[in-house]
């Protein structure tokens, strides 16, 4: 099974169950927070969103900027996020199917921000480097890439062998964690002005291995989650790092 073909059976199969649970909506509602927080992207700016799935992140941004774009290489993704468009009576977000390597790009304007949630960890080094170099052509001066991703020295990983079939079952064939590091360094490499921050310590993998959390119980674990990202010793360890690379004015 491709990377393709993965991502279409999980938003024909699973995608609702999980993404639509209580602790899944708070992890997607703070990813949106601290966008719209590190990027400044307001009512004035043009988002693309590259491996939008099926538009969770993007249609919580709608209200806040111009306009969003968004791009999946799931056609079955595509279509849920166009139908959750379209039922919320949004005309300022657009959905297509597109290539993971970035290509075809240019052919849709000038952006103000880029994003890319959860995207560029399932893609290899040089896809990476290609997809960077595509952004940094369609990003207005002073534009903006901001992306999220597994990181490499994430403690959760040293318990998955406890939750290996799970673990395994909600991981693409391609996908990996990633080294903030090294990806700063070729942001770097690119022309960007590149910052690394940690955005998730455990509420990320939680929400994919236990979507049956009680609503109740998501207010305090994500509380806790962020205590964690708060110590200072703790935070090179978070699940998940962002990137925001900025472009020359």
């Amino acid at each position: 099974m491709n990377e393709r073909e993965y991502h279409d059976h999980h938003y024909e199969a699973e995608a609702a169950r999980i993404q639509h649970s209580a602790l899944f909506t708070r992890v997607h509602d703070r990813v949106a927070r601290q966008f719209l927080r590190a990027t400044g992207a307001d009512r004035r700016h043009r988002i693309l969103s590259l491996g939008c799935g099926d538009g969770s992140i993007e249609l919580r941004l709608a209200a806040h900027v111009a306009q969003v774009v968004g791009l999946d290489i799931s056609s079955v993704a595509i279509e849920h996020a166009c139908a959750k468009a379209a039922s919320a009576g949004l005309r300022n977000v657009s959905f297509a199917v597109a290539e993971p390597d970035g290509s075809g790009m240019e052919d849709l304007g000038q952006f103000d921000v880029i994003a890319a949630f959860a995207f560029l960890h399932h893609l290899d080094d040089a896809a990476i480097r290609d997809t960077l170099l595509a952004a940094r052509g369609a990003l207005r001066p002073g534009g903006v890439f901001y992306s999220a991703d597994p990181n490499r020295r994430r403690l959760v990983g040293h318990f998955a062998g406890l939750v290996r079939r799970a673990y395994d079952r909600y991981h693409s064939p391609d996908e990996r964690e990633l080294d903030p590091d090294m990806l700063a360094a070729l942001c770097a490499q690119m022309g960007f002005r590149p910052v690394i921050d940690y955005v998730d310590y455990f509420l990320g993998p939680l929400a994919w291995l236990a979507p049956g959390t009680p609503a109740w119980l998501a207010p305090a674990l994500e509380a806790l989650d962020n205590a964690a990202l708060g110590v200072p010793l703790l935070r090179r360890y978070a699940s998940s790092f962002s990137l925001l690379a900025r472009t020359p004015a």
